[in-house]
């Protein structure tokens, strides 16, 4: 029973940690970094509990619902508020003076392992007491994991929104808690709702409720993927964030409208005997470009990391791969087909030692 109940309780959250896991593909996190997010994360059980308990034995949290009022207030001051300030507490100790937050992505990779650590033993606690945990499980592996995975990609993305991004900055901070708090009290107040006055509304609308909430944690869902990919791009292309489409577009009208118009040196034809000049050429390009990220504190990494300068073509011109040293080769050919066609000649001096 036991290890049936661990299953139940633990699967889904496996599923979605792996999943968030492989989605950081660019620059994996460390192991035992993200098994101390886990773990963080089981943490803010008690530490939620410390705030709950008070309020329950003063009876500002009532211990089971009667009313829709009832059940708001479990759901924001006894669930929501606790659970998330607690788990954006752990993050912030986590992250705060973490040499691993290097990328956008990487707080909503934190952010889903601690709101999943909490997960984890909470559903562990919830189906230990349950005597059907199988129906229990399932229910909460389709319904209250992914709404835990939702609250973390939602805190991890503010979080990063409000750490690399200089405009909105308050905002970001703001809604880093807001908006996990936001979705967290929906869910648990239409649940808590049911239970309070279940037993007065008819199947049917019961039905419909249910129906509301799966649309709209599917919504979220959708959304907080959307965030997922969106930064896993821009963290890939080394981009500056933009806050929306929108705002993308309404700085490419402000910008200066170029039309690049390189002359055309289609008609001019090289021959076999400048092969050895322009391979020289190429390295000489690679060895510029090279040298001047190295000026600017570049140093050589496996991949490309804008934030802490790191380029995987910092190598010799020889341990380059044939794709990149076809990008030099194509500036080289173009520098030396501009040459020939302004008129200049390629004429080859041979040095010849004098006898002494």
């Amino acid at each position: 029973m036991i290890n049936g109940l661990l299953l139940a309780a633990l699967l889904p959250v496996a599923i979605l940690l792996y999943y968030i896991y492989r989605t950081d593909k660019k620059s994996p996190e460390p192991t035992s970094q993200l098994v101390k997010a886990f773990f963080f994360g089981i943490l803010c059980v008690p530490i939620a509990l410390c705030w709950v308990t008070p309020l329950e034995v003063l009876e500002i949290v009532p211990l089971e619902p009667a009313t829709i009022l009832d059940a708001l207030s479990i759901s924001f001051l006894g669930a929501a508020i606790p659970e998330e300030g607690a788990k954006l507490l752990m993050l912030w100790l986590l992250l705060r003076n973490s040499r691993y937050f290097d990328e956008r992505l990487d707080g909503i990779v934190y952010a889903v392992f601690v709101s999943l650590g909490f997960a984890a033993l909470e559903n562990i606690m919830y189906l230990s007491s349950s005597d059907s945990y199988v129906v229990l499980g399932i229910a909460r592996g389709l319904m209250t994991i992914p709404m835990h995975f939702s609250c973390g990609v939602l805190m991890g993305y503010f979080y990063s929104q409000a750490s690399f991004e200089k405009n909105s900055n308050t905002m970001n901070k703001i809604l880093t808690y807001l908006a996990p708090v936001i979705v967290h009290g929906v869910y648990d107040s239409v649940l808590f709702s049911i239970q309070a006055i279940g037993k007065s509304m008819p199947l049917p609308l019961i039905l419909l409720t249910l129906l509301a909430l799966i649309t709209f944690c599917v919504i979220v869902l959708l959304f907080c993927l959307g965030r997922v990919y969106r930064l896993r791009a821009l963290d890939m292309e080394g981009l500056p964030v933009l806050e929306n489409e929108a705002e993308a577009e309404a700085e490419a009208e402000a910008g200066p409208q170029y039309t690049p118009q390189p002359l055309d040196c289609s008609d001019i034809q090289l021959g076999n005997d400048v092969d050895e000049l322009l391979e020289a050429m190429s390295k000489n390009v690679h060895e510029v470009w090279a040298e001047g990220r190295i000026s600017e504190g570049w140093t050589y990494g496996e991949v490309r990391n804008e934030i802490l300068k790191k380029h995987p073509c910092i190598v010799p011109y020889e341990n380059l791969s044939e794709l990149e040293k076809d990008y030099d080769r194509r500036t080289a050919t173009a520098t030396l087909k501009f040459i020939i066609k302004n008129g200049y000649n390629i004429t080859k001096t041979e040095n010849k030692e004098k006898d002494s």
